[in-house]
C-alpha cells in the first residue's frame, strides 16, 4: 500500500522532532509492509488549528488526487490538537477511502477521534493556563513579561540552579532621555505630531525601528496601550490586561481585553524612568484630550445644518490664517539654520538634543541643545533699529534703488511715447481702418504696452522692497517680543515660525584657547531684513 507520512511541531527550539518523527514513522512502514509515496510535515507551528498549515494542506490536495491510499503519523496529535480539526480531517479522509494510522494507536477510527482528540484539546488547555501561571508568577517575583521594550534592555542571568532568569530587564539611559523628554513635551500641551515630527528630524529611532507616528505614542485608549501610558516607566509592570483567543473559522491569534479587576500591578521602583507627578500629570492630559477626542466624534452628529455651516466658516478662515503664518512644523528656531564658523558646516542633530559639525577633531561638536538655544538667543536678540537702518541706508541699496528710479523713468517715457505713436495712427487713419495688416500692427503695439507696464510694476516693487521701513520702533519691539517668548519657551512655535522666516543663517564661533570643553563660543546671526520689514507687528 502506497502511503504519505505526515509530521509537526509546534516550536523552533525542536530542531530534530519533525525528522524523528519522519524516521520513526518510516520504520512504522517498513514493519508493516508499505510504501511511502510522500512526505508532508509543518515545522515550527502550532497543532490548535488546522488553518495556514502548509504541510496539511499539501496532504489533503494529494489525498483527493489520489496520490496515496493511506496516512501513517506519529500520533494523533500531531494532525491537530483540535476536536473539531481532527474530526472533520478524519471525516475526509473517510470520504476519500484513506485510513489513518498512527504509530501509537495503530489505525484510528471514531473511538480514537472522539477520545485521543477529547485528550488532547485538554492537554493544550491545560498547557496554556500553566504558561499564564507560569508567567504571572514570573511578574509576582518582579519579572517583566514580553520582549523588548524601548527604555530597557533585556539581562541575561543564571540563578542558583543555573536556569535562565525571565524578565530580568536594566534601564537604557539613552532612550531614558528620550522618553523623558517625550514625556515632558506632551505634559506641556505640545501635540503628538509635533512630537514626532521633532523626533524623526533629530534621526532618532522609533521602538520599531522606523519613523515615530502618533500611534506608538498613545496607542489606544480602549487597551490602555502606547509608550505613554506604559507603567513601568513610572516604576509599576501591569500585566493580564490582554486574553489571547483563536478565531475559531481562520485560526488568527486575537487578543481580547480582561476586566480591569483581573490586571496585576507590580510595583518594581528600580526600573522606573519618570518622576511620579510627570507620569501622572501626563495621564491625565490623556484622559482629558481623549474625552474631548470623543466629544469632536459626537458633537456633529447632534449639530443643526446652521451650526455646520458657521463652522465650516471659522475652518476655513482659521486655515488661511494659518497659511499666512507659514510653515508650523519647525519647532527649533535654529533647524536648517546652524553652521560651524571654522568649517563653515552646516551643524545637525546626532542624537537627542546634541548637535555637531560634521568635522572630525571640531571643537563644535556634541554641543547641547540648551547651550545652542543660549547662543542663538543671544544673537538674534542683538537686532536694533541701528542695524536695520544700515542694510536698508548701506551702499549697495542706494546704487540699488537708484537704478531701479532710472528704469522706471525710461518705461514710463517709453509708455507714453507707445501710446502717442498709437493715437497718431488712429487719427490718420480714420474709422475705416479695419485691414489685417492694421489690425495686427495695433496688437502688436497692444503687447509692448503690457510688457512695459508690467516691467514699470516689477521696478516699483523692487524699490518698494528695498526701501527703509517705516515704524522702526513697532518692528523691533515685536522682534523682542518673540525673543523673549522663546526665552519662555524655546519651542514656543508661534514665535519660532516667525523668526524663522527673518533668520538666514547662524554661525557659531569658537576660541581656540584651552581645553576642549571649556571653549568659550560666540554666534552671529544674518537677518532677512526685507522680511524684517514687511513681517507683520502683531502675532
Amino acid at each position: 500500500m502506497h502511503v504519505a507520512i505526515y509530521a509537526r511541531h509546534s516550536t523552533d527550539k525542536q530542531e530534530t522532532s519533525t525528522q524523528d518523527q519522519i524516521r520513526r514513522c518510516r520504520e512504522y512502514c517498513s514493519a508493516k509492509g508499505y510504501h511511502v509515496a510522500d512526505v508532508f510535515f509543518d515545522e515550527g507551528i502550532s497543532g490548535s488549528h488546522l488553518a495556514n498549515r502548509p504541510g496539511i494542506g499539501a496532504l489533503l490536495v494529494a489525498a483527493l488526487d489520489g496520490k496515496f491510499e493511506g496516512v501513517i503519523a506519529e500520533d494523533l496529535s500531531r494532525i491537530s490538537r483540535d476536536q473539531a480539526d481532527t474530526a472533520n480531517f478524519f471525516k475526509k479522509m473517510v470520504f476519500l477511502g484513506v485510513p489513518v494510522e498512527t504509530v501509537s494507536d495503530g489505525l484510528i477510527n471514531e473511538l480514537h477521534i472522539g477520545l485521543k482528540s477529547t485528550m488532547n484539546a485538554l492537554y493544550l488547555k491545560d498547557l496554556s493556563d500553566k504558561t499564564h501561571r507560569g508567567v504571572v508568577a514570573a511578574v509576582l517575583r518582579g519579572g517583566v513579561p514580553g520582549g523588548q521594550l524601548y527604555g530597557y534592555d533585556l539581562v541575561h542571568a543564571l540563578d542558583e540552579f543555573g536556569e535562565p532568569i525571565r524578565g530580568k530587564r536594566k534601564v537604557n539611559e539613552e532612550q531614558a532621555a528620550i522618553i523623558r523628554e517625550i514625556f515632558e513635551y506632551y505634559a506641556e500641551g505640545r501635540k503628538l505630531k509635533h512630537i514626532c515630527d521633532d523626533l524623526n528630524r533629530q534621526g532618532i529611532d522609533s521602538p520599531k525601528g522606523g519613523k515615530w507616528a502618533p500611534s506608538s505614542l498613545v496607542g489606544s485608549f480602549v487597551r490602555q496601550t502606547g509608550m505613554l501610558r506604559q507603567t513601568l516607566y513610572n516604576g509599576f509592570v501591569t500585566f493580564n490586561k490582554l486574553q489571547y483567543r483563536k478565531h475559531p473559522e481562520n485560526g488568527k491569534r486575537l487578543s481580547i481585553v480582561r476586566p480591569e479587576k483581573e490586571w496585576i500591578t507590580v510595583p518594581i521602583p528600580e526600573l522606573a524612568i519618570l518622576e511620579e507627578e510627570t507620569f501622572l500629570k501626563v495621564q491625565k492630559a490623556l484622559d482629558e484630550r481623549s474625552s474631548m477626542h470623543m466629544q469632536r466624534k459626537l458633537i456633529p452628529a447632534v449639530m443643526t445644518d446652521e451650526e455646520r455651516r458657521d463652522k465650516s466658516i471659522r475652518r476655513s478662515k482659521e486655515w488661511r490664517r494659518n497659511q499666512a503664518v507659514g510653515n508650523k512644523r519647525a519647532n527649533a528656531v535654529f533647524g536648517g539654520k546652524l553652521y560651524c564658523g571654522e568649517h563653515d558646516q552646516k551643524i545637525t542633530a546626532t542624537y537627542a538634543k546634541h548637535y555637531s559639525c560634521p568635522v572630525k577633531g571640531c571643537a563644535n561638536r556634541n554641543l547641547h541643545y540648551d547651550e545652542v538655544i543660549k547662543l542663538v538667543l543671544d544673537a538674534i536678540a542683538n537686532l536694533d533699529e541701528a542695524k536695520i537702518i544700515e542694510h536698508f541706508e548701506g551702499d549697495e541699496l542706494r546704487k540699488i534703488r537708484a537704478h531701479h528710479t532710472q528704469e522706471i523713468a525710461r518705461l514710463t517715457t517709453q509708455l507714453e511715447n507707445l501710446r502717442a505713436g498709437m493715437n497718431k495712427v488712429i487719427d490718420a487713419l480714420g474709422p475705416d481702418a479695419r485691414s489685417n495688416e492694421i489690425r495686427v500692427f495695433f496688437d502688436d503695439k497692444a503687447e509692448q504696452i503690457q510688457r512695459t507696464k508690467l516691467d514699470l510694476a516689477q521696478h516699483k516693487r523692487a524699490i518698494a522692497d528695498n526701501a527703509s521701513p517705516k515704524k522702526l520702533d513697532a518692528i523691533v519691539k515685536h522682534h523682542q517680543n518673540l525673543v523673549a517668548r522663546l526665552a519662555v519657551w524655546s519651542r514656543d512655535p508661534g514665535a519660532v515660525n516667525l523668526l524663522r522666516q527673518v533668520i538666514l543663517k547662524l554661525t557659531v564661533f569658537t576660541n581656540k584657547a584651552g581645553n576642549k570643553s571649556d571653549c568659550l563660543r560666540t554666534c552671529t546671526a544674518d537677518f532677512d531684513f526685507p522680511a524684517i520689514a514687511s513681517s507683520p507687528t502683531k502675532t
